[in-house]
């Protein structure tokens, strides 16, 4: 799933992405003036997670984890905005590092890293080897960008306590996108039944679930709204990940249509009018449609 924005997207789901990519250029501007005043001539690396954030993307993550705060109780506030919008940085090491993996060319439409910055090292006329550098720049790219999100997560406005709740979730949701993404890398997804345990990890963990939890965390949501949201975005998570597979032609056993629109009713299923304002349960239903191959 590639697009710039989700088809068919509501023009106040629009307008919570162009609140997270506002967030998310403030917070690079302000990081980039850093680097100037310190090492000027590393501001590529920064310069290089913008050029990749300004061609696209659907701000999925940053928008399952405000919709978890706003299903945890909370309105709608600057910190949240702030805080989901991390986890496009965490995204952006992730697209960087698949690229390198696969020894993709081209990104959302633009060079990938590796290729970009190997030109930008014949632009600047760096002694390096332009294709080593390309490859090296992007790795640093990534893991640069994780240090960004951790900071950007760090400092969006939360109390101690709200933050170190959310927190927990937050590193397990990393854990199990590098756990998710080394089954893949190592061809362990073709048996049966794996290829939907690795999309669990992958999708549930890090696209779906783990933001929402993340973001009811930071609300202060009930142990019983927690497992709820969970019900919904264990099943959706997965789905997203099968439909990635199955648009890909990479779709192992257990991925087909059908099977992404069932966890997709699954997870609707689960939203509890009882538990979440209407508000949030259109939101969330609203993503979930996106995601089924209806």
């Amino acid at each position: 799933m590639t697009a710039d924005s989700l088809p068919g997207a509501s023009a106040a789901a629009m307008s919570l992405r162009d609140r997270f990519d506002d967030a998310l250029r403030d917070f690079l501007r302000t990081r980039r003036q850093e680097i100037e005043w310190s090492e000027p001539e590393a501001s590529v690396l920064i310069d290089e997670i913008g050029r990749l954030l300004g061609a696209g993307g659907k701000r999925l993550r940053p928008a399952f984890c405000y919709w978890g705060y706003r299903a945890g109780g909370e309105g709608d506030d600057g910190r949240i905005v702030r805080a989901a919008a991390a986890l496009e940085l965490l995204h952006t090491m992730a697209l960087v590092h698949d690229d390198l993996m696969d020894e993709a060319k081209d990104r959302r439409g633009v060079e990938a890293s590796s290729v970009h910055l190997a030109a930008e090292a014949v632009r600047r006329g760096l002694p390096a080897t332009p294709e080593r550098f390309g490859w090296s720049a992007a790795i640093l790219v990534g893991d640069f960008a994780v240090v960004l999100a951790d900071r950007m997560f760090l400092e969006a406005g939360f109390s101690p306590a709200s933050t170190t709740r959310a927190l927990d979730r937050y590193h397990r949701m990393r854990t199990e996108m590098a756990v998710g993404q080394y089954l893949d890398v190592a061809g362990l997804t073709v048996e049966a039944g794996a290829a939907r345990r690795v999309a669990r990890l992958k999708g549930g963990a890090y696209t779906v679930e783990g933001p929402l939890v993340i973001g009811a965390s930071l609300a202060g949501a009930s142990l019983h709204q927690l497992a709820l949201l969970s019900r919904y975005g264990d099943p959706l998570g997965e789905a997203f990940q099968l439909r990635d597979d199955v648009d890909d032609g990479e779709a192992g056993d257990g991925a087909t249509p059908s099977t992404v629109n069932e966890l997709v009713d699954r997870a609707i299923a689960g939203l509890d009018p009882a538990e979440f304002s209407a508000e949030s349960i259109e939101a969330l239903r609203d993503l979930a449609e996106h995601v089924a191959m209806r």
